[in-house]
């Protein structure tokens, strides 16, 4: 394992700007690797914090349609998810 780079996490972060879906998916298992990698380090808590959000938007980024019948966002994007 190599250590974290800033580098490393402003391209992560470059690549996650303006994705959506399954290319979201694919880039969020690449940082939970990178942000596992920084944590076994002891990476800066700075690097941590951006890992961290940049995994929150990757999620968020991430998600399907809302399949939750009863839901009124049904068969659309669910911010409620």
């Amino acid at each position: 394992m190599e250590k974290v780079t800033e580098r490393e996490i402003r391209d992560l972060e470059d690549r996650a700007s303006y994705i959506k879906g399954e290319r979201a998916r694919a880039l969020r298992a690449e940082t939970e690797a990178v942000m596992a990698r920084a944590e076994a380090f002891g990476a800066g808590a700075d690097l941590i914090d951006r890992l961290d959000l940049l995994l929150l938007n990757l999620t968020e980024a991430s998600r399907d349609v809302c399949t939750n019948t009863r839901c009124p966002h049904y068969g659309k994007r669910c911010k409620m998810r």
